[in-house]
């Protein structure tokens, strides 16, 4: 399709847009870097990470480091494979585990699924 039509056909679906919510999402995605395709939100949070890392805060791994976590968390997601009466914990160990969860509920602590992880491994390899 031709840029100059394909603007044109862009600025009259805008220009027919009443929803405020859609025309904020779309105020973000003009708005953010040309080279980055995510929100200065995201990338706020990925100049802070660089900005730990380069001033010596953050805590860095070796490719040893990281392989051993990766067995220990298989290790975890084979025991959490187990059903719940499988199990044998304390009354303290299940109290720490329901106030990580809450914490985890409440947006306190982060989380990352493992497509995440892999993505972050990956840019990481990339560098």
């Amino acid at each position: 399709m031709d840029p100059k039509a394909l603007k044109l056909e862009l600025l009259e679906r805008i220009a027919l847009l009443d929803d405020e919510a859609r025309l904020l999402a779309l105020k973000r995605v003009l708005d953010s870097p040309l080279d980055y395709p995510i929100s200065n939100e995201h990338l706020s949070v990925v100049k802070e990470g660089k900005e730990a890392y380069a001033g010596g805060t953050a805590r860095t791994y070796t490719w040893e480091e990281v392989q051993c976590i990766l067995m220990e968390d298989r290790a975890h997601q084979a025991a959490l494979r187990h059903q719940p009466g499988d199990l044998e914990l304390s009354d303290a160990e299940l109290a720490v585990l329901d106030e990580r969860r809450e914490r985890h509920l409440k947006g306190e602590s982060r989380s990352y699924t493992w497509d995440q992880v892999e993505a972050i491994l990956k840019n990481d390899l990339k560098r």
